[in-house]
């Protein structure tokens, strides 16, 4: 062997990092692909953001009947440098509303929310119970919808909580699932409904908790991109 070759033991450590250094970027690389993907929708989004994301639970008592619905709420909004642009961008299409469907086939609505209290102790323990953290309004989530019918959707007016239906039990637990709701099972044809409002506002109505963007996609593929079902503001 010459004494100007190359000592043999050193050539297997620097050929070895250099081959395996692609499969630490791909490892690398696969692993923040993946944090993203399992991510909620908005925590990478440029323009939108959140700070709650919680699967949420609703008992209420509504004509004798005691009803359950679940869903995966989250506060999302514009981020701040968009706010003052579009502060009502970025709006949840899925998680905006507790579906509870009677025997009798009528639909009660119950926008959810959480009080900045209730945010702020989820935010901090992982859990939170509204009706404890919340006062007043905020804790009976005191206004709601209801509908004629889930099967033929034809009427709807507003209710109260504490009269109409009464909310015993509103529990929500932080999670790192996308907003979802059941409405698609409970009563999947008032996301193909249009609710009008002739003697309440738009604010007052279910037109502004049921995500316009979700149920104008039921109906864009359709040849007259009509809503299957028009509900009119009446008691019945």
């Amino acid at each position: 062997m010459s004494r100007y070759s190359p000592i043999p033991a050193d050539e297997p450590a620097s050929f070895s990092f250099w081959r395996l250094w692609p499969l630490w970027v791909a490892a690398v690389s696969f692993s923040i692909c993946y944090v993203i993907w399992r991510s909620p929708e908005n925590s990478f989004h440029p323009m939108c953001t959140y700070t709650v994301n919680a699967r949420m639970t609703a008992d209420v008592v509504v004509a004798g009947q005691t009803l359950t619905s679940t869903l995966v709420y989250q506060n999302s909004r514009s981020r701040q440098w968009l706010s003052t642009l579009n502060s009502a961008g970025c709006r949840a299409t899925h998680g905006t509303a507790f579906t509870f469907r009677l025997a009798d086939d009528r639909v009660l609505i119950v926008p959810s929310r959480i009080c900045i209290a209730g945010e702020r102790i989820l935010a901090e323990t992982g859990s939170v119970d509204v009706l404890t953290a919340c006062t007043g309004k905020q804790a009976l989530q005191d206004s709601g919808y209801l509908v004629d019918s889930a099967t033929h959707p034809r009427r709807w007016y507003g209710v109260r909580g504490g009269t109409e239906y009464k909310l015993v039990r509103m529990t929500g637990v932080s999670t790192w699932d996308n907003p979802a709701d059941d409405i698609a099972t409970v009563a999947p044809n008032i996301m193909k409904s249009d609710f009008h409002y002739e003697t309440q506002s738009w604010s007052t109505s279910p037109e502004r908790t049921l995500s316009f963007k979700r149920r104008y996609a039921e109906r864009r593929h359709k040849p007259d991109k009509a809503y299957e079902f028009t509900v009119e503001n009446q008691r019945f």
